[in-house]
């Protein structure tokens, strides 16, 4: 009999065992796929961020040198759109709550509001108006958004979902700013 009890508890013994093995199996392999979910986001969002800031025409948001001052770190970027030549349009990207906006605005004035002008000109009555033709989100769990620099723009992401946390740098060489 005492055999018996011995044999039932090793095997209760080996099957605690394999349940704390592949319980921690499952959240090692649940953690890896959420860092990686976080940095294809950050990936994807740095690569189109990248190539439209790389192709624009002027910079609207003024950036500092560096990030030593976090006060004067702008969490948006504004730049007008390199890549549509049929009209002057801007880009701005900007956080709201936890995901990364794009907007797309045109400026005009109101005595030709189908004219798209740049959005420091000024006629007799004065700024121009601006008008939101596209405001989409671009990516998820985005807990901080940073840009400065003056002859390179360097991006600073960071993305947090579930307690896990990336945080990814990319710094960008525009072309024609």
């Amino acid at each position: 009999m005492a055999e018996l009890i011995i044999s039932v508890m090793i095997i209760l013994l080996i099957l605690i065992i394999i349940a704390s093995v592949f319980s921690l199996n499952q959240k090692v392999f649940r953690k890896s796929n959420l860092k990686a979910e976080l940095d294809q986001n950050a990936r994807i969002t740095l690569d189109l961020m990248a190539r439209e800031i790389r192709q624009a025409k002027a910079l609207v948001t003024a950036l500092p040198a560096d990030n030593s001052n976090p006060a004067l770190v702008p969490h948006e970027i504004q730049f007008e759109d390199g890549h549509n030549t049929t009209q002057i349009q801007y880009i701005r990207y900007y956080l709201d709550g936890g995901n990364l906006n794009r907007q797309t605005i045109v400026y005009y004035f109101d005595t030709s509001p189908g004219v798209y002008v740049r959005y420091n000109d000024v006629d007799a009555f004065g700024a121009p108006e601006s008008n939101i033709l596209e405001d989409k989100v671009i990516s998820e769990n985005f807990s901080a958004l940073d840009f400065y620099g003056t002859e390179n723009i360097t991006i600073d992401l960071t993305l947090t979902k579930r307690g896990e946390q990336v945080q990814i740098r990319s710094i960008i060489n525009p072309r024609n700013i």
